[in-house]
Parts: structure tokens; C-alpha cells; sequence
């Protein structure tokens, strides 16, 4: 990871694009179109990011990533910030910012100061729409949180998904239910409790599931994220498992028996299948 204020000079970049870039949804794509084959992407994160839509960027950037805290440059003057600039990209020649970036102390300097302090190309971004609504991270978060799966991938353009590491389960499936891979993960927006149609990711094969996210209220109470993989027995050789949330199918339920559980999970699979059988594996990047 390349940090900003202890790299030395960049020659090579000319064009630099700023912002926090969590997502790297389709309003950051349009963005990235302004820089040219010498850019960087200048991500800006505050200390208590720690619920993101991709804690890792850079499967999803055109261009090299530098980094920088937030609280390490927001004392900083809008002059500061652009001297500084130059000094670590002394060929720097156009930077690119979305309608609503701001910088400096007390977040003092807009997109629009960009031009007076910049002696090169300043390129503002106006606000990204799909069907009239702006595309912003922080709704495709509450769209995940809401468990609105068509919304979010409307605007990451893309199936949103987590990364865990794989953990020991109740072992409850492979006995009574249906066998999962049970996963824990942090960093992750994490979505509405309930059960999805999903892609998941394991062995460096992807392969269509229904997956569990909640509270197990049938059984321990505990908190779980679980998934099934259809139609296929698999061991687990790697450590880490990716899910992949195509659409929800219901929401987490009680039931009053095991028998009455698999029944219900029984029907999931059923309606995960014809989901899935609609999917566009376009959206399927993980």
C-alpha cells in the first residue's frame, strides 16, 4: 500500500484523481474515464471508515492506488494541500474530483477552488445519476443494509460481495440441513438478515449457493453468515471463501423444528436456481 506523505516524488503521474473511492461504483468509473495513461487514483480515508463496500480497491482500479489518512491532511490549507501535491507529482497536469469533493481545514475549499490553486486542467465531475438518483456510496450501503440487492448492483455495477475467512459451524447442515461453508469477515457493509441467492467463491471456483445472513434463531441465536453450495459436495482446501449476493429471497425466520427449517431451506434452493439461472455473470467480480 502506498502511502502519500511517505512516498518520495512520482515523475510518472500526470493526471491524479481524488476522493474517497469506497465502492468504486459506477459514478468513480465515469470519474476514472478523465485520467490518462499516466494516472493515479489519490484515496483519502477517514479513520472510522471500517464498514466499506470494498476494503480492498485495487482489483477495481484502472491505475496505480495511493493512499492517505484523513486526519493527516484536514488541518491542512487548500494551499498546503495543492503545494503538497506538486511536490509529490511534480509532472501532474490535470486532477479529477467529483461535484462535491472538499478539502482543507473544516472541509473549507470545494471542487470549484480546485481551479484558482491549480495551475493545471481541473476536471469536476457532475453528479452521477441512474433513473434520476444520484449515485453515492453511502446509498448503496443503506440499498445493502436494506437488503435491495437490485438497487446496489445497479449502482456498483457490479454483484456486491464479502471475503471471510472460513470458520468451524455448528455443524448442524451437514447432519441435519444442508452442509455449509460458514464465514467471518470485518471491514464489510454486512447485508439485511435473511436468506440471498448468491454466488460463492471458494478453491478459486465460483459456484451458485443460497446463503444465510443473521442471527440462527432456529438453533443458537448466534450470529452467522453461511452458504450453501448447490447440487455439489465440496472440501474446502483454501482458508478464505467470497459470497457473492445476487438477490434476497426472504427474510431470517424462527422455526419450531429442524424438520420445519429444511422444508423452508428446501424451497430456498428451489427459488435460489431459478435466480441464478437469470444471473449475468458480468456482475460477477470477486
Amino acid at each position: 500500500m502506498k502511502n502519500f506523505l511517505s512516498m518520495c516524488s512520482d515523475k510518472e503521474v500526470q493526471s491524479l484523481a481524488l476522493g474517497k473511492f469506497d465502492g468504486m461504483h459506477l459514478a468513480h468509473k465515469e470519474l476514472f474515464k478523465h485520467l490518462d495513461k499516466k494516472g493515479a487514483l489519490l484515496c483519502i480515508e477517514g479513520k472510522f471508515d471500517d464498514m466499506c463496500l470494498t476494503p480492498s480497491k485495487e482489483q477495481y482500479s484502472p491505475c496505480a492506488l495511493i493512499y492517505v489518512a484523513f486526519e493527516e491532511i484536514s488541518h491542512w490549507s487548500g494551499e498546503k494541500f495543492i503545494t503538497i501535491l506538486k511536490e509529490k507529482f511534480p509532472s501532474l497536469k490535470r486532477l479529477v474530483v467529483g461535484y462535491d469533493f472538499h478539502f482543507g481545514k473544516n472541509r473549507a475549499f470545494s471542487a470549484s477552488d480546485l481551479c484558482h490553486l491549480f495551475a493545471g486542467e481541473v476536471v469536476i465531475m457532475p453528479e452521477y445519476r441512474i433513473n434520476g438518483v444520484g449515485v453515492h456510496s453511502s446509498l448503496i450501503k443503506e440499498f445493502i443494509r436494506y437488503g435491495d440487492m437490485d438497487m446496489a448492483v445497479a449502482m456498483l455495477g457490479r454483484y456486491y460481495h464479502l471475503q471471510g475467512t472460513i470458520i468451524k459451524g455448528q455443524n448442524l447442515g451437514s447432519k441435519r440441513l444442508y452442509p455449509t461453508i460458514n464465514i467471518q469477515t470485518r471491514g464489510y457493509v454486512i447485508p439485511q438478515e435473511g436468506v440471498y441467492a448468491s454466488f460463492t467463491k471458494v478453491n478459486e471456483k465460483i459456484m451458485p449457493s443460497v446463503c444465510f445472513v443473521g442471527h440462527r434463531l432456529s438453533t443458537d441465536r448466534h450470529f452467522s453468515i453461511e452458504s450453501h453450495i448447490l447440487d455439489k459436495e465440496i472440501v474446502c482446501e483454501s482458508d478464505m471463501a467470497s459470497i457473492c449476493f445476487v438477490r434476497k429471497i426472504r427474510d431470517n425466520q424462527s422455526f419450531s423444528d429442524l424438520n420445519l427449517l429444511k422444508e423452508r431451506i428446501t424451497q430456498d434452493i428451489i427459488t435460489s436456481k431459478v435466480i441464478l439461472s437469470a444471473a449475468q455473470m458480468i456482475y460477477v467480480d470477486m
